[in-house]
């Protein structure tokens, strides 16, 4: 269930989204940037925390495990990296991507008085009340920032509240982090419509993709990702759509791996996963509940591999399969896997 906050939130992102279909971009992504403000600075990735050394050893195990949980795709990889910084240094990464400071209301600590000077009255009247809160500012110093304050009113409500709270900071982060793939990602032309006139669906596909398969009889498309030039630093991003005619709803984890399993023979020249190793969740789709299977792929004809995720659901009599791949020696798969999932979620059934 930890994992399925990602898709979670991303389904509360996109159904909130609207943009002008004669468009040629896909704008519904433009609004998280403020241009008005200086450049942000730091990887996407990366949380700079603030917190006294008495409150970090308190509250290290909630927060710690929560923004560095793993994933494994083709090895274990982390959502988010932390870095514990010293308050001194808080002007050096003022206009940081990603800060979170934590705090309490009875502390001499360092991190707690710069709090408690920074926040206005109403908040710390609210953690006074409540006992602990959290407090979240957008690209306050900086056009694509997410700062956010933890506090307790003292060092037992601290603990009490970040136990509480660790999930939301984790949501709160994946939703920026979906947010920034999809701005980054559509800062280009998508697709025209008029593609989709013979399909039961669409998507916002940026147009640097270009079509890989497109077996009408198969019911099976297909768009890719590639530099001009063969580029180990760059990765290769399949989209594939699948869908087939099913009367009644048989789609469940056996079916979604079968046909799978099936498809990266035929389109993809031998590509197969290991069914034992595979991470299997029940989630959502562009607002349709999903089955959800994610991990590592490998081709023994090439010699390659990589990461995949495949969802499966069913609607209106027919049973959809919705898959990215990625094929990235040279770096992380869940990012791009993340910017993958961020295009797969503008599927629109007609």
């Amino acid at each position: 269930m930890r994992y399925t906050i990602l898709i979670i939130i991303l389904l509360m992102l996109l159904g909130c989204q609207s943009g002008n279909k004669e468009s040629a971009r896909y704008e519904a992504f433009d609004k998280i940037i403020d241009n008005a403000k200086p450049l942000a600075m730091g990887d996407e990735r990366d949380i700079y925390v603030f917190c006294d050394n008495d409150n970090w050893r308190i509250l290290q195990p909630f927060i710690q495990s929560s923004l560095e949980r793993e994933l494994i795709v083709v090895y274990p990889e982390t959502y988010f990296r932390l870095n514990l910084l010293n308050i001194s240094e808080v002007d050096n990464y003022r206009q940081h991507r990603n800060l979170l400071f934590i705090g309490d209301l009875e502390s001499n600590g360092r991190v707690s008085q710069y709090m408690r000077q920074s926040l206005a009255q109403d908040f710390i009247s609210r953690v006074n009340s409540s006992g602990g809160d959290l407090f979240i500012a957008r690209n306050h110093f900086s056009r694509d920032q997410l700062i956010m304050y933890l506090m307790g009113s003292n060092k037992l409500n601290l603990e009490r509240i970040g136990a509480i709270q660790s999930d939301k900071i984790f949501e709160l982060l994946v939703r920026r982090y979906a947010e920034r793939q999809g701005y980054q990602t559509y800062q280009q032309k998508i697709i025209p419509a008029a593609f989709w006139k013979d399909y039961p669906f669409s998507l916002k596909i940026p147009d640097n993709y270009t079509l890989f398969s497109n077996d009408k009889t198969g019911r099976f498309l297909s768009f890719l990702y590639r530099a001009r030039m063969a580029e180990r630093e760059i990765p290769d991003k399949y989209i594939n759509v699948y869908y087939e005619d099913m009367p009644e709803n048989k789609v469940d984890h056996d079916w979604l791996i079968k046909k799978r399993q099936e498809l990266g023979e035929k389109y993809f020249e031998g590509d197969v996963f290991d069914e034992e190793i595979i991470r299997k969740e029940r989630t959502q789709l562009a607002g349709y509940d999903a089955y959800r299977i994610v991990g590592g792929w490998k081709n023994m004809k090439h010699l390659i591999g990589g990461g995949f995720q495949s969802y499966a659901f069913w609607h209106d009599g027919k049973a959809y399969i919705v898959d990215n791949i990625v094929y990235f020696p040279a770096g992380d798969k869940l990012p791009i896997l993340v910017e993958l999932y961020v295009i797969s979620s503008t599927l629109e059934l007609k």
